[in-house]
């Protein structure tokens, strides 16, 4: 439905959700848990990233409703919540001010009083989540154009042992006369931080073994949640089935050598370009 496409890209929605009830099949407990918290912490910093917005006044109503909706298994429950917001007129900023942003508080408070389960808390906030991805060409920060410059961070996964492969995959961008930011042996936060400050437009990973996968899944929510319009890559070894690397963690594309990464990169810049300039 064109109409709905245009509230709300459905298609991305349907993805991220997909992605994080993959997340809740596949991983331990314990990491699922850590993303939740992720995720109910950084959206509900949301307001503060935008101080000049005022945020749209929600009676209490509104918001348990829109939180008891989160927790429902099925993620169209959400959707639908907030694609009729913004039928009524509600904007996209609007509605990730004061719905999203809202809903992460309320889910986290009700976490803290113990007035959720665990299927609860993973389902509102895997919802979240997707609302915010298929929100993302209008979420309220700062919108930014794709230079001719071609720029990038290369990072190692947190706890990552090995940084030699993404160290010569970085020699190799530079020598085609990518820019190039290094960052090897980086805690999760630490690089967090480190992508909040510098922007970058492309993110490049390094995964060596399926042991890490959790820090990778980790650091790519979050990477999202601060940077939702950056193209993320992910080069991994042999032993990590590509395919099922896709299925559980958000990227853009999957490095499988350097001459097919840099066309990779160049269709998804042009993509990108057209999108955020059109």
């Amino acid at each position: 439905m064109k109409r709905g496409l245009d509230l709300l890209d459905t298609e991305v929605f349907a993805r991220a959700a997909s992605i994080f009830s993959m997340k809740r099949s596949v991983l331990a407990p314990e990491a699922v848990e850590a993303l939740a918290g992720d995720i109910v912490r950084r959206l509900a910093q949301s307001a503060a990233r935008v101080p000049d917005f005022d945020t749209p006044p929600l009676s209490d109503e509104e918001m348990a409703a829109f939180c008891d909706t989160l927790i429902q298994p099925d993620p169209g429950e959400a959707l639908r919540f907030i694609q009729d917001r913004r039928l009524e007129g509600m904007t996209r900023t609007g509605v990730y001010l004061g719905y999203i942003s809202g809903g992460a508080r309320c889910l986290g408070e009700r976490w803290e009083r113990d007035e959720l389960s665990f299927l609860q808390v993973t389902c509102g906030t895997g919802h979240l989540y997707a609302l915010m991805r298929a929100l993302r060409s209008e979420i309220p920060v700062a919108r930014r154009k794709f230079g001719s410059l071609r720029v990038a961070l290369f990072a190692t996964v947190p706890r990552e042992d090995h940084g030699i492969g993404i160290t010569v995959a970085a020699d190799l961008f530079r020598q085609e006369g990518w820019e190039i930011d290094l960052e090897t042996g980086t805690d999760h936060e630490g690089l967090i931080t480190h992508i909040e400050h510098t922007q970058p437009h492309i993110i490049g990973l390094s995964l060596s073994t399926e042991q890490r996968l959790d820090a990778l899944v980790r650091l790519v929510v979050a990477i999202r949640l601060v940077l939702p319009d950056a193209i993320i890559g992910v080069a991994s070894s042999s032993s990590v089935d590509a395919k099922r690397l896709r299925a559980l963690v958000d990227i853009d594309l999957v490095f499988s050598d350097a001459s097919s990464a840099f066309r990779e990169l160049d269709r998804l810049i042009r993509l990108r370009t057209d999108q955020l300039n059109g």
